[in-house]
């Protein structure tokens, strides 16, 4: 679990401005270490006052820099959530580029107002101007390919195909942890043994994470079986328990639950399906009557059979880690995921022919790259996308065309 709370932290929007602060005072206190290896003859190459002046334009500049980009940032989040979904959000704000550009604006703010201060209580001898100097200059031109970036990145951030291709990288990440450890460590069983009790969640959510390490541990350290009945993206409460296990022991069964993480909202991080969901999403709200946009959709489909494309790569050229024994997981419905993916878009997506029929190319590429795990849920999806369509398009040209791109896919 604290592998899945680290990768959180690391990529929340205040830990890298954090760290570069600390970083900025860390460099304040050690630049008079720093000055004690340079010759006594070069104190006074620097004076004082160039010094000064050059931490005074950074200390007066940059946090209204920051403030900008802040404001702009939050502004492309917000567009982001109205255009797109607003399950993009959370991605977005761990853009790197954006997370470092505010970084190094408030870092080099700090640091430049700390040097202020310490030039003028005189905690820096004339020997440390050489240092002091040499640190600002080099924030300077950090500063500048910073600000060059930061535009750059501005000329599609907070945009539609923006966040499709944050989410497709985010369920890419999930399929290769799903690829890893498919059924969570364990063995794949749909239900649990017998005689087993019901480990309860310790609130109504969706569970985000599986310590399944910490259950291998509880089960070489107490002799038991657990069966996970919750993998991540599962929603739970009363009546929903997230395991089972052989003994019945509280200390045990609280241990157990321990090891779930249960929030209110579902996560990309260990959820494919999850990013399966927000990228329909985007389709859906792309194919409604008030946006009209069947252009996105078709490229939420092409990142959707890019993702299950991967998904059947990665199986074929990664190994799953050996199963732990005395563990069992409910195995990832693959046909629920293909649902997620497609039939909302069909649905929605029934009136236009264009629409329709990327769907039915999508199905057969997917299928052709891995037919025997892909076979059963792309027969199922094209089943329902093809009523959905026949009863929706009202012209024989639009049927035909429909049905051409359904023979091939029989070819």
């Amino acid at each position: 679990m604290n592998l899945f709370f680290l990768r959180r932290l690391v990529r929340s929007i205040w830990f890298r401005p954090a760290a570069y602060a600390v970083i900025s005072v860390l460099a304040i206190g050690l630049t008079p270490l720093f000055s004690r290896v340079i010759p006594e003859e070069w104190s006074g190459w620097v004076k004082v006052e160039a010094v000064e002046q050059t931490l005074q334009i950074l200390a007066s500049s940059l946090l209204a820099v920051a403030i900008f980009a802040l404001a702009t940032m939050f502004s492309a989040f917000q567009a982001a959530a109205q255009a797109a979904t607003p399950r993009a959000r959370p991605l977005m704000t761990q853009d790197r580029t954006a997370q470092t550009a505010v970084s190094t604006f408030i870092g080099t703010f700090l640091f430049s107002l700390l040097a202020l201060i310490g030039l003028a209580s005189g905690f820096y001898a004339d020997t440390d101007m050489p240092v002091v100097f040499t640190v600002t200059l080099t924030l300077v031109g950090v500063v500048v390919y910073t600000l060059i970036r930061w535009i750059q990145r501005l000329s599609g951030f907070g945009g539609v195909e923006e966040a499709i291709s944050a989410i497709e990288e985010a369920t890419r990440e999930a399929v290769c942890a799903n690829v890893r450890y498919p059924v969570l460590g364990g063995k794949a069983a749909k239900s649990p043994p017998g005689k087993s009790s019901p480990v309860e969640a310790r609130r109504v959510g969706y569970v985000q994470s599986v310590d399944h390490r910490r259950l291998a541990d509880l089960i070489e350290k107490h002799g038991i079986t657990v069966h996970i009945n919750a993998r991540p993206g599962r929603f739970v409460g009363p009546g929903r328990p997230v395991a089972f296990v052989s003994k019945t022991d509280d200390d045990v069964i609280t241990a157990i639950g321990e090891a779930f993480v249960v929030a209110q909202g579902r996560t990309f991080q260990e959820d494919p399906r999850f990013g399966l969901i927000a990228l329909t999403e985007i389709a859906e709200r792309a194919l409604s009557p008030a946006v009209n946009d069947p252009g996105t959709a078709i490229s939420v489909l092409a990142a959707q059979a890019r993702i299950f494309t991967f998904w059947s790569e990665r199986r074929d050229t990664c190994e799953a880690e050996p199963p732990v024994e005395g563990l069992t997981c409910v195995p990832l419905d693959l046909d629920a995921a293909f649902r997620d993916a497609f039939l909302p878009i069909a649905r929605d997506g029934a009136t236009q022919v264009e629409v329709a029929i990327r769907l039915q190319k999508s199905l057969t590429m997917i299928e052709i790259c891995d037919p025997d795990q892909y076979g059963k849920p792309v027969a199922a999806v094209r089943k329902h996308a093809l009523g959905y369509a026949e009863a929706a398009l009202k012209f024989d040209w639009e049927k035909k065309a429909l049905k051409e791109a359904e023979d091939l896919s029989n070819t």
